[in-house]
């Protein structure tokens, strides 16, 4: 049994904290990575039906220089999920940002991503997966949970999202 990481860098920085995961860990998400990029990743790793796949996208998809709209997020994450059949599915909802340490002039918005994550919830709760609410689990660390960017997470943040995803993965087992 494997479990599979897909998606953004929410997943993609993670590193000593795989080994913690159930079985043998793949990971092929990617920073910048939208979900439009979920079809080459489960390509290139190969999904099998004995796999977990924990996925996290949104972030970049409410990024004002990629800007997926919402109908055309949840139309390929839903297609995404309908073509594969893994063990199964964990969503990782995104986390929102801290606004106020952007850099550029126009960044994501909370408001905007949080569109993005009503629309993973959806898909989520239509193919039957386990999700985890990021927003939620990070809520009372605030920008503690958050890197000097604003965008990702950091040592804080992951130490309180990845025993979440064991949890979930274990579950799966």
């Amino acid at each position: 049994m494997r479990t599979v990481l897909i998606g953004d860098s929410h997943l993609a920085r993670l590193r000593r904290e795989l080994q913690t995961l159930p079985g043998e860990v793949r990971n092929v998400a990617e920073g910048g990575a939208s979900a439009r990029d979920l079809l080459r990743q489960a390509d290139a790793v190969g999904l099998h039906g004995s796999d977990s796949v924990v996925m996290s996208v949104g972030t970049n998809d409410a990024a004002p220089w990629k800007r997926v709209p919402v109908s055309e997020f949840v139309q390929t994450l839903s297609m995404f999920v309908a073509s594969h059949s893994p063990r199964g599915w964990v969503f990782v909802a995104p986390p929102g940002v801290v606004e106020g340490r952007s850099t550029r002039a126009r960044d994501r918005t909370n408001a905007v991503i949080d569109e993005y994550r009503l629309a993973v919830i959806e898909v989520c709760e239509a193919v039957g997966g386990h999700l985890v609410r990021t927003d939620l689990l990070l809520e009372s660390l605030g920008a503690q949970a958050f890197a000097e960017d604003g965008v990702h997470l950091n040592g804080t943040g992951y130490r309180v999202l990845v025993p979440a995803i064991k949890s979930v993965c274990g579950a799966l087992q």
